[in-house]
């Protein structure tokens, strides 16, 4: 079952930059944007303790209150500090709530396989899917308690609710029973390969998306 919408309230943010970012944040808001659905893409502020309760849900989509008025948002992105504790950052999508619109859900495994000398790997953490904004879960379970040594769950096993549609290929496997030793190997086997690759000198950082905080 969808969760329900949490309500966060928002203000119009006059401010940007680095240094206003953090006064914001320090008086206890988040810097954050909402764009989307042929409107323009408005800076508002919200209040971290609210926020911070509100994600607490596990919920995606809010109510947007900036004022008197509503809208649906989905959350977006968020950006924390370095050490991923704080939030510095947060992105929000209107939406319609009658449009479907695509959307990564994470997939959590429920079971134990009861099995001795095996290893379970989860190959996959998320499966893109369509629906209406209302009917998005919060995750998508994959069922491992019945696996033997050798079986694996593809995407095409996953139950999802009525009215999800999965986009992610099914033949993507999600999760695989191994022997102890295969996986031992194979996970040293991609360490290894890891350690092979050459190391990029002067490698610029990756420029930083919607969710990236205000330049000064």
């Amino acid at each position: 079952m969808a969760a329900k919408n949490e309500t966060l309230h928002a203000k119009k943010r006059d401010v940007a930059g680095t240094k206003a970012c953090r006064r914001l944040r320090e008086a206890g808001d988040i810097p954050a944007v909402v764009y989307g659905h042929k409107e323009d893409a408005v800076p508002i502020q919200v209040s971290a303790e609210e926020l911070d309760q509100a994600l607490r849900s596990r919920s995606r989509m809010f109510d947007l209150r900036i004022g008197r008025k509503k809208e649906s948002v989905l959350l977006k992105a968020i950006q924390h500090d370095a050490f991923g504790d704080v939030i510095i950052h947060a992105d929000f999508v209107r939406v319609a709530m009658d449009e479907a619109i695509e959307i990564e859900v994470p997939i959590a495994l429920k079971g134990a396989p009861k099995v001795e000398h095996a290893v379970l790997q989860q190959t996959l953490d998320a499966l893109k899917i369509e629906c209406l904004p209302g009917d998005i879960p919060e995750r998508i379970l994959c069922l491992v308690a019945a696996l033997q040594v050798g079986d694996s769950v593809t995407v095409a096993d996953l139950q999802v609710p009525a009215g999800v549609k999965v986009l992610t290929d099914p033949e993507v496997v999600v999760a695989t029973l191994s022997p102890a030793v295969a996986a031992e190997a194979a996970i040293e086997e991609a360490a290894a390969a890891a350690a092979a690759e050459p190391e990029v000198i002067g490698r610029k950082p990756d420029e930083e998306g919607e969710a990236g905080e205000e330049k000064e």
